[in-house]
């Protein structure tokens, strides 16, 4: 027997279904879930009825990836016997995609959902006595115990990212045998005491860094972790690392036209404030600021070293110093990129203009660079003190601003009036789903008007140097499912312009990249990528980046009171450059981010002049992110296996491209409302036409998830993009069934559109959280953002940006 999801298009599939003698599981508004056997399912087939197989899928914790079964042997082998009258946490896999009822029914025995996991998987939290009730409701196939090896990132011990039975039976000793200082991050599920757990961890000798309500950073000898596994309440440790930054052409390699006029309308930036929390800004004064931005800064705060912090420095309690940024140059540069003017240059009447893509907008600047006095070893002894990590001390100058809950960021910066955050910074977590991560998923949930940018990082590596940079180096909270995450391409500066590039030598002359000769110059492809841009997919194996911009040899604004030794970052103009003190080189997915924030205020500008604003609801961050996404051009690859065809995680879905974005020659529809989210089993559809059957006709899905747990990541609602052609064939996102969901950005292309009605499909797979304002309410729902390219509504006409309502059900 095996499992099927049914779309109900016709009423007569429904009565096919009956005919065939299929077994029915559960009813949902659009769809059913159905049991059969082959010669059952391929009667449906004969009948023309749409199905999709429901196979078993692995679950995916902290980085680890086990099939259901393999659980449920590692218990057969050792049987865990949780405390009875006290809380313990199971993995109670499902019969299908859940709906509200079903969740009811989890609850009234006694389950606390708290997480959604992959294969139809609920991570829930119940008193033992109650696990046989559990286990027979209709619903449920099976349960079994959340176990310490699945809480331990496979990371830290070195194992193979797909457990068997026997490695998911206990966490081995002997991988964390030795006594080196580890630094983790440890969370604990909902209603746990981390004050309990901080003590413990410095009972056992380690150091804690941060102790937040649901998790605590802490630097520990690695035997202590197989300890802190056995603990009933905690529910993932993964390896934690401190952030740091993600160290003209590009607005035309972007697709922005010299004068920023589309179709009569210029878009500048005009009315929008992007917040950009990075190292500080020039001098720090507004009043007195770099030229390029002067008379547009909404607000400059300062965010001190963090008070954790503290009892390591010399520094007075709250130590700050200022948001003047000295040390690099770092958020200077990035600002200029999103939003600077040219006015510096103009002032000099010199040549060229580094213009930002967003020249009319503002900038709201937080700094969190601090120059930290660290105490020496000796000092730390007397103090009682250990280092938190070797060597020590740490660099002296860092991004240690950070706050402990990084959603206060973004909170500061919503009150102040930006509704574009761009983050040049992260962590080398390799893919993980980190606390930071879900900070952002978490303010973006509540918060859907928000579009959040981070940078991938510069962790690209050709290890093992075969000419071919290799995956799995995505930087956190880059991981965060809801922020658009931006890689690094080439930017359009080869060898012999004028002026002479920052770094103006070949891939190849880098020490990391040896093999890499066919790459060329560090720029002189826009259809390449930088070797150093970080590559995905993440740990739950969502494509990230999302989206690549230029990102080597950029130029861009220069603070005036640098104080750094050598050259500040990628360097500056020639001696006798007359702009030499006002601008320099840079380049990274630090450099690349900020163009791309650059762009989302044009797209806000444009949507807020066809109408489509309202504060706090929209446009929505997903609808932005869905533009840009919708309008990049796919990279191509500057040598054979660079860049991977289709989208990808290397190059995301392509170079951000505004003119394809929201140009007048995109007939570009969208949909983004509240009233259009779906639940379980629920279709909502979307009739279009192509407006030019000579370009292609290509549609994207973007929708705000629920944060997921720490260190597990996935998505906790699931959709589905689906297209229905004038003939009936129905085209998929990707190769991935239906009933496989890994990616929150879904995109359908077809190149040779033909006349008649196109039918856009938004399925609501599995949806366990109700967002935030979606509408009709009752039930679970998520909403989401949608933009289709080359659309006409029905029947013709239509406007160059026009918001496409749903077919009535």
């Amino acid at each position: 027997m095996s499992k099927l999801l049914v779309t109900l298009r016709t009423p007569g599939d429904r009565d096919a279904v009956r005919d065939a003698g299929a077994e029915v599981l559960a009813e949902y508004p659009d769809t059913l879930l159905v049991s059969t056997t082959a010669r059952q399912a391929r009667d449906l087939a004969d009948r023309g009825v749409e199905t999709a197989p429901l196979p078993e899928q692995p679950v995916q914790t902290a980085g680890a990836s086990f099939a259901f079964a393999a659980a449920v042997g590692a218990q057969e082998r050792v049987a865990l016997e949780p405390e009875p009258g006290r809380t313990a946490y199971w993995l109670v896999k499902l019969i299908g995609p859940p709906t509200a009822d079903w969740l009811d029914e989890l609850s009234a025995a006694g389950a606390a959902i708290h997480g959604s996991l992959s294969g139809f998987t609920l991570l829930v939290g119940a008193l033992p006595e109650r696990v046989q009730a559990i286990r027979d409701l209709p619903r449920v196939e099976e349960v079994t115990p959340y176990r310490p090896a699945m809480k331990v990132s496979t990371k830290l011990r070195q194992l193979p990212r797909e457990l068997g039975a026997a490695q998911l039976a206990a966490v081995d000793p002997d991988a964390f045998a030795d006594d080196a200082l580890q630094m983790v991050e440890v969370s604990v599920f909902p209603g746990e005491d981390t004050g309990a757990l901080a003590a413990r961890i410095r009972r056992s000798g380690g150091t804690v860094l941060t102790a937040l309500p649901s998790s605590v950073v802490a630097s520990l000898p690695r035997p202590v972790i197989s300890d802190l596994a056995d603990l009933q309440g905690v529910q993932a440790i993964v390896p934690y690392a401190f952030s740091r930054t993600s160290n003209d052409r590009a607005a035309a390699v972007m697709g922005v036209p010299d004068d920023r006029v589309f179709a009569g309308l210029p878009l500048t930036g005009e009315g929008q404030i992007v917040a950009v929390c990075d190292s500080g800004l020039d001098n720090g004064d507004p009043e007195t600021v770099h030229p390029d931005v002067r008379g547009r800064v909404a607000g400059i705060t300062s965010w001190p070293t963090r008070a954790v912090l503290a009892p390591f420095t010399n520094d007075p309690p709250a130590h700050d110093d200022g948001p003047a940024d000295i040390e690099s140059g770092h958020g200077t540069h990035v600002t200029g990129s999103v939003l600077g003017n040219g006015e510096a240059a103009r002032l000099a009447g010199a040549g060229p203009v580094p213009a930002g893509i967003a020249p009319g907008a503002q900038v709201f600047f937080q700094a969190i660079a601090q120059r930290i006095r660290w105490k020496s070893r000796g000092e730390l002894a007397a103090a009682g003190l250990q280092p938190f990590t070797f060597p020590w001390p740490p660099p002296e100058s860092g991004l240690y601003g950070i706050p402990g809950d990084i959603a206060d960021l973004f909170a500061e910066a919503y009150e102040a009036g930006a509704r574009v955050h761009t983050n040049s910074w992260g962590a080398p977590l390799a893919g993980e789903y980190s606390q930071n991560a879900r900070s952002v998923d978490a303010f973006t949930w509540h918060h859907p008007d928000m579009l959040v940018l981070f940078a991938a990082g510069n962790d690209g590596e050709d290890t093992d140097a075969d000419g071919q940079i290799d995956r799995d180096s995505m930087g956190s909270p880059g991981t965060a499912k809801n922020c658009l995450t931006v890689g690094a391409s080439e930017n359009d500066r080869p060898p012999g312009s004028d002026p002479a590039p920052g770094l103006d030598r070949n891939w190849s002359d880098w020490s990391g990249y040896p093999k890499l000769a066919a790459a060329g110059h560090v720029s002189d492809n826009i259809d390449g990528m930088a070797a150093f841009s970080s590559r995905g997919p993440t740990d739950d194996l969502r494509i990230k980046p999302d989206v690549v911009a230029p990102g080597t040899n950029v130029l861009s604004m220069l603070t005036s009171v640098y104080d750094g030794d050598g050259e500040p970052l990628w360097g500056r103009l020639p001696e006798d450059h007359p702009l030499r003190d006002r601008y320099c080189w840079s380049g990274g997915t630090s450099m690349a981010t900020p163009l791309v924030a650059g762009a989302a205020a044009l797209v806000r500008q444009r949507l807020a002049a066809a109408g489509h604003v309202e504060d706090g609801r929209r446009p929505s961050g997903a609808l932005l992110k869905a533009l840009l996404v919708n309008g990049a051009v796919p990279l191509t690859g500057q040598y054979q296996g660079e860049v991977p065809a289709g989208p990808n995680p290397v190059s995301g879905f392509g170079r951000v491209d505004v003119t394809g974005a929201v140009g007048p020659e995109q007939r570009v529809a969208f949909a983004d409302a509240p009233d259009h989210a779906v639940a379980t089993g629920e279709i909502r559809t979307f009739r279009i036409e192509a407006a030019d059957a000579s370009r292609p006709l290509k549609a994207t899905l973007v929708w705000t998830d629920a944060p997921s747990l720490e260190g597990l990541g996935g998505l906790v609602n699931e959709l589905y993009l689906q297209l229905e052609t004038p003939s009936g064939e129905v085209r998929n996102w990707d190769a991935n069934p239906v009933t496989r969901v890994t990616n929150n950005v879904q995109q359908i292309t077809v190149a040779a559109p033909g006349p008649g009605v196109y039918t856009v499909r938004v399925r609501g797979v599995s949806v366990t959280e109700h967002a935030p304002g979606a509408a009709p309410a009752g039930g679970l729902r998520q909403d989401f953002a949608l933009a289709v390219a080359n659309a006409a509504p029905e029947g013709g006409g239509g406007e160059a940006l026009w918001a496409v309502a749903p077919t009535a059900s």
